[in-house]
């Protein structure tokens, strides 16, 4: 039942704004060549579960996916691979634009981890994606609101 009421809630998710996001800016920020690759890295510091329920959300634009891959670590985090920095911008625009409770996200040159724990069950994280971001050299950012 909650993974409907999660898919529920993300199903508003607005489709709209594309403002364009400034590059990570920290030195060595890592990309990855392959989502196997990235959940690799991604596992070694987080530990991910071996096999999470549920299915990614994903972001659409223009009527197709933005993601070029994907891959869940946990019911509620996810890794997403993109094909291009503009689908990143797009898919960081989306996720700031919701109004679905804060999201919590760590981005590199072609790759995102979400984490969707308190939009999905109104409770904190209890993953530390920050770490993550300081690990891969990534951005962590708090988006989105209530």
């Amino acid at each position: 039942m909650q993974d409907i009421a999660f898919a529920a809630l993300l199903s508003v998710i607005p489709l709209t704004g594309c403002a364009p996001l400034d590059q990570p800016s920290r030195g060595n920020v890592n990309t990855f060549s392959s989502i196997d690759e990235a959940y690799t890295a991604v596992d070694g510091i987080l530990g991910c579960e071996s096999d999470p329920a549920g299915e990614p959300v994903v972001l659409m634009g223009d009527g197709v996916p933005l993601t070029s891959a994907q891959k869940l670590c946990f019911e509620t985090v996810q890794l997403d691979l993109y094909p291009d920095q503009n689908a990143l911008q797009e898919s960081y625009q989306l996720l700031s634009d919701s109004h679905q409770g804060k999201i919590h996200l760590v981005q590199g040159i072609n790759w995102m981890v979400v984490d969707f724990s308190q939009m999905a069950t109104g409770q904190p994280s209890t993953r530390n994606i920050e770490r993550l971001a300081n690990e891969l050299n990534g951005e962590y950012a708090v988006v989105g609101s209530r």
